[in-house]
């Protein structure tokens, strides 16, 4: 069973009353966004989590947080403005009962708390598009139980505002994931509507989108209108064309799990480092897993040294490490890291050479660095 991280009535700097919140939600509808329209595969990469945010929570570590501008953002499409007030999510397919709820019904209804680490599915080793946020929202599973399941269904599909096309992407193109049942069913998927204590930012998916914890995150869909219940495989485009690992000999599987990470966090690449000692720090995570050893390397030959963990690991949630270096020379070093979960998978040495995809880069964490005495 899942072990959750649930936040509960953390209070943050920045907290604001449910009235203030709805004022804020619907300000935050008229955002326009600040890339090119039709522009394909933007990504904003995160920075290193921001002190400021982890101070202000009070039920989990500081260490987990990146606040909202730091997080990264990968959108395949324009940002699109959604106006809160003639905004609303259908939930349909194969329901006995199909619900139509508006922005405001979802501000009135009971939430939950949760911090969760999504990363993009494209996300090379040691790079920023990862991040962990506090998400507040419903849980999808309470929402499908009130429209009620039919026999034989098998998939839930989450269809997105953001549409375009470009490259080989058919004209007019919406947004759209499938996720198997009982990942849905699962307590920890949301419907979220609020991201560190605010209202989604529009480029985060405001006023909801879903949140798929321990999958990549194409999965977590933003800028929700519709959640589909059928019993048949999704054929949309971004379901059967991206997000798929491809094999040299034309096997294709979708991608769903995270794998296995890890990166540092200090020092940075090229960094010039002066003393006899330093703290090496980064984060590792797991997808549906917990961490259970980080280990990091001097030199591509030397041994592999066991990294502390600075704080309990828990599933779906980064686990911040650090090592103590102790310099014996100065000179030019190559750091690695690499996590295994708890399951025993640790990161490869090696990319798979037979993929052909840009997916699932989880490879150690290397980077360079000169130490002068």
């Amino acid at each position: 069973m899942n072990r959750l991280v649930d936040v509960g009535k953390a209070t943050f700097a920045k907290s604001i009353s449910r009235r203030d919140f709805v004022r804020a939600a619907i300000a935050a509808g008229g955002l326009a966004s600040t890339y090119a329209s039709g522009m394909m595969g933007l990504l904003r990469i995160s920075r290193a989590p921001s002190r400021e945010v982890r101070a202000t929570l009070n039920e989990i570590s500081k260490d987990l947080i990146t606040s909202n501008i730091d997080f990264f953002i990968r959108n395949h499409f324009a940002t699109p403005k959604i106006n809160s007030d003639a905004w609303s999510l259908e939930i349909g397919g194969m329901v006995s009962k199909p619900l139509r709820l508006s922005y405001s019904d979802l501000l009135l209804t009971s939430s939950v708390r949760r911090a969760f680490t999504l990363e993009c599915a494209g996300n090379r080793s040691g790079g920023g598009g990862v991040g962990t946020a506090v998400w507040s929202g419903l849980p999808l599973a309470e929402l499908l139980k009130q429209a009620g399941l039919r026999p034989g269904a098998t998939t839930v599909v989450f269809h997105g505002a953001d549409s375009g096309d470009g490259e080989a992407v058919p004209p007019g193109t919406h947004f759209a994931r499938a996720i198997a049942l009982d990942k849905a069913m699962d307590p920890s998927s949301l419907l979220a509507y609020e991201m560190n204590g605010e209202p989604l930012p529009a480029d985060h998916g405001f006023p909801l989108r879903a949140v798929i914890p321990g999958w990549y995150g194409m999965d977590s869909v933003k800028w929700l209108t519709r959640v589909e219940i059928s019993d048949q495989p999704f054929k949309g485009y971004f379901q059967q064309e991206e997000y798929v690992s491809v094999k040299a000999n034309g096997e294709r599987r979708p991608i769903t799990r995270m794998l296995v990470n890890s990166k540092f966090l200090r020092p940075f690449e090229g960094e010039e480092i002066q003393g006899k000692t330093y703290r090496v720090e980064g984060e590792a995570w797991a997808g549906e897993g917990s961490i259970g050893k980080v280990e990091l390397r001097l030199q591509p030959s030397g041994p592999w040294q066991q990294a502390t963990l600075s704080a309990a690991a828990v599933t779906m949630v980064w686990t911040p490490w650090s090592y103590e270096w102790q310099i014996v020379r100065p000179g030019q070093y190559t750091l690695e890291v690499r996590a295994t979960d708890s399951d025993g998978h640790t990161q490869p040495d090696v990319r798979d050479p037979d993929r052909k995809d840009a997916y699932e880069l989880n490879t150690p964490h290397r980077i360079s660095v000169s130490v002068r005495s």
